[in-house]
């Protein structure tokens, strides 16, 4: 049975709140705890009971979403702003948002993202800890357990908040540790081709339309890395 997701709808437009919650319906693992029209009401909902999601515009009066993600930001796992504006998707990068979704909202980029949560609360129940790195593995732990992923057999890593989902050619782990932190450690064979994503060039197959195609996988590739990455390939 799957894991129960709660979450909080923060928008001062009713017509915005009632479209996100009509798109959290189609999935019965999501659970709905408030729906909100003003930040400093979802700040004391979330405070007396954090949710597991935060579903949040960012242009609203008095207090808007960064701020909002600010304050709650060490008690909701995974924020995820739904807003009509790209100007502030670093910001929503610096703060490590689950997601960064554009208005007026799609079916299917919703459920894209919803998917991945669902993914990412599963993985996260079995997370592993990052211990540290060999010349051709990465060591993980569970428990008293080791584990040792061969850098060869990954395809890519995403970032996750304060984890890190490893895919490889075996099966995937989240790993308590931070994207930048696993960057650091790894070969000049993995490359960073977008904000949330570094791929192993060694499974890279194909790029075409911005788009990066390992094995099964279709990754998206970031403005700022879009050059680098055509002089590589």
């Amino acid at each position: 049975m799957p894991q129960i997701l709660t979450y909080i709808i923060v928008d001062d437009e009713e017509i915005d709140r009632i479209s996100i919650e009509a798109e959290a319906a189609r999935f019965p693992f999501l659970k709905k705890k408030a729906n909100c029209a003003h930040a400093l009401e979802a700040i004391e909902i979330i405070e007396r009971n954090p949710p597991d999601i935060i579903f949040t515009d960012i242009q609203m009066p008095d207090i808007n979403g960064l701020q909002l993600i600010r304050k709650i930001s060490n008690l909701v796992a995974a924020p995820v702003f739904i807003t009509s504006h790209t100007e502030f998707a670093l910001d929503g990068f610096e703060l490590e948002v689950f997601d960064y979704i554009l208005k007026p909202l799609n079916h299917e980029r919703f459920a894209k993202c919803v998917l991945r949560l669902q993914d990412f609360f599963e993985l996260r129940s079995k997370a592993f800890a990052y211990q540290n790195n060999e010349p051709d593995f990465i060591i993980i732990r569970q428990g008293h357990d080791k584990y040792k992923i061969a850098l060869k057999d990954i395809i890519y890593l995403e970032a996750m908040k304060d984890y890190t989902k490893i895919i490889t050619l075996n099966g995937n782990y989240l790993v308590l540790t931070t994207f930048a932190n696993m960057l650091k450690s790894l070969s000049v064979k993995f490359i960073q081709v977008h904000r949330s994503f570094i791929i192993n060039s060694e499974q890279f197959s194909a790029m075409k339309d911005n788009k990066l195609y390992l094995d099964k996988y279709v990754l998206p590739i970031g403005k700022l890395y879009r050059q680098k990455l055509a002089d590589l390939f």
